[in-house]
């Protein structure tokens, strides 16, 4: 029997439990014996410590197979001084938090490194490579790959959304291929990989370090994480911050009509992405064009661009450019507020280019070059023989979806028309998830509404083009007591954009102060910096 049809039996059981109980609830691993952690030097940076540390493959049974999580530690700058251990996530999923533990410290402020150690796990199916031990480590991978009987697969799309029919079903077709292989040769992980798994694993090394209660700072897929092991060990918060925040519900069972919908058509992101854009079009035409290259009907300017391209290539100095390929990339830059600049650049030579004198020099391939140079990827990425489906492995366990097969093309229209020009973009990413083969029944999907031990903080960007603050106020709704910072910029999440948000996290780590009621922090530089 497949592991398809394997989870297709159990799967109606699971979601129906679900509403009345965790499949499997915190306490039934309570029993599982807590590791000793070997630190050692880390052999990229002697003031870093690694790890790598065994943990159950299945809670349910603690004491069948293992596998190894690796770990990295900033130890705290003031140790006679220290407070615990600060866990950190910084997302994905797919992200490593191992390699994210390196820089986390300067991020998040002198008195929370001094105070803490910083500690990242990477979650179980991912595989960091910085600062190893040994050659090859990093944390259990999840794997499906290919044997050299296997028939071709098709290509990989090179596209960053399907839209025509062809490329519709090229996806689709895919899709198929890329849960067909995880059902045959996806290896034994795939069917350990929910987010509430990895929360177990977070409060095994909590035991392990010594800490009483556990501390987090979590940004992006990691506020699922935090929101998580909140609602399982609610006992167990010492200080809990969740940054850039995705609504659980959206992420794991959606509410009402949206269970004709897969996850990521759910959670509200492509309505952040194009509010996050068009209110940063009306910031450029207010501050005006020595400032803002678009300045003056700056969004008009983009959607006449957008149209061109929707009605094929266009051609620039330093190649064709796509409808697809350019949204993607906006995107991408979205999510680091200096980059807004670039895209604004990039709006104006492309305007100029299509629309301009046909004497205006163009300027729209440097304009290009630069934002891809400054984009960071915003969805997933596939190999040709080896797939390694650290995004879907997790958010397909977690999440309910649909399983008929015109469910992606449905939902792509859904999000479409809450987020023009980023719907698609942003559905078409959990498409995959129909039908998934990975199990989900170690998962958990609620309540949420719990009280915990500390109230969370829970952080908004009022711009976000990923997790827009809907998803913290409805977090906010859920967890009693919790209290909501909001920081009023741009970009994903608010490291490193305000000394305000900074102190806020260090006062409320260090002597669990939580701000005033309201609290709006604004960024420490303007969107559109003057010309020095």
């Amino acid at each position: 029997m497949s592991r398809q049809k394997r989870v297709m039996a159990v799967g109606v059981a699971v979601v129906l439990a679900s509403a009345v109980a965790p499949p499997l609830a915190a306490a039934d691993a309570a029993h599982t014996a807590v590791p000793k952690i070997q630190w050692q030097q880390c052999p990229d940076d002697k003031h870093l410590r690694c790890a790598m540390v065994p943990v159950p493959l299945d809670y349910a049974d603690p004491r069948g197979k293992k596998i190894s999580l690796r770990l990295v530690k900033r130890p705290a700058d003031q140790p006679n001084r220290k407070i615990g251990t600060l866990f950190i996530n910084n997302g994905g999923p797919g992200g490593s938090a191992a390699d994210f533990a390196v820089g986390a410290g300067d991020l998040l402020g002198a008195s929370t490194r001094q105070r803490f150690d910083i500690v990242g796990i990477d979650p179980r199916g991912i595989a960091g490579q910085r600062n190893c031990l040994t050659e090859g480590c990093g944390s259990e991978p999840v794997v499906c790959a290919a044997a050299p009987e296997d028939p071709p697969g098709p290509p990989v799309p090179t596209i960053a959304f399907p839209r025509s029919e062809s490329e519709v079903n090229a996806q689709l077709a895919f899709d198929d291929f890329y849960r067909g292989l995880c059902d045959k040769r996806g290896n034994e992980i795939l069917d350990h990989m929910s987010t509430a798994d990895t929360a177990r694993d977070m409060d095994l090394m909590r035991q392990a370090v010594g800490d009483r209660q556990l501390t987090f700072y979590g940004i992006s897929y990691g506020s699922v994480l935090g929101a998580t092991y909140a609602a399982m060990y609610p006992n167990k918060v010492r200080a809990l911050i969740v940054d850039g925040v995705l609504d659980p519900v959206a992420w794991s069972t959606g509410r009402g009509d949206d269970a004709k919908y897969v996850a990521s058509a759910r959670f509200g992101s492509e309505y952040g992405a194009w509010e996050s854009l068009h209110s940063s079009f009306a910031e450029c035409d207010r501050v005006g064009a020595a400032r803002c290259p678009a300045a003056g009907q700056a969004s008009g300017k983009f959607h006449k661009v957008v149209e061109r391209l929707k009605q094929g290539d266009v051609d620039t100095p330093n190649g064709k450019l796509n409808y697809q390929e350019v949204m993607g990339t906006l995107l991408g830059a979205m999510y680091g507020p200096g980059n807004y600049p670039l895209i604004m650049d990039f709006i104006e030579a492309m305007h100029q280019q299509i629309f301009g004198a046909a004497r205006v020099p163009s300027r729209a391939g440097d304009a290009w070059a630069k934002l891809r140079a400054a984009e960071r990827p915003a969805v997933p990425t596939f190999g040709e023989e080896t797939i390694a489906p650290t995004f879907h492995g997790v958010l397909c366990a977690d999440s309910v979806n649909p399983t008929d097969r015109e469910a992606p093309i449905r939902s792509a229209a859904h999000a479409e028309a809450n987020g023009p020009g980023f719907g698609e973009l942003w559905s078409w990413i959990s498409s995959p998830c129909v039908n998934w083969p990975g199990s989900s029944k170690s998962a958990f999907r609620g309540p949420y509404t719990v009280k915990t031990s500390t109230p969370l903080l829970i952080v908004g960007n009022t711009h976000d083009p990923a997790t827009p603050i809907s998803g913290a106020r409805a977090l906010n709704g859920l967890m009693k007591g919790s209290r909501m910072l909001t920081l009023d910029g741009w970009g994903h999440g608010t490291l490193r954009m305000s000394e305000c948000v900074t102190g806020k996290f260090e006062s409320y780590l260090i002597h669990r102060k939580l701000p005033v009621p309201g609290t709006v922090c604004q960024t420490d530089a303007p969107l559109f910096p003057a010309a020095s």
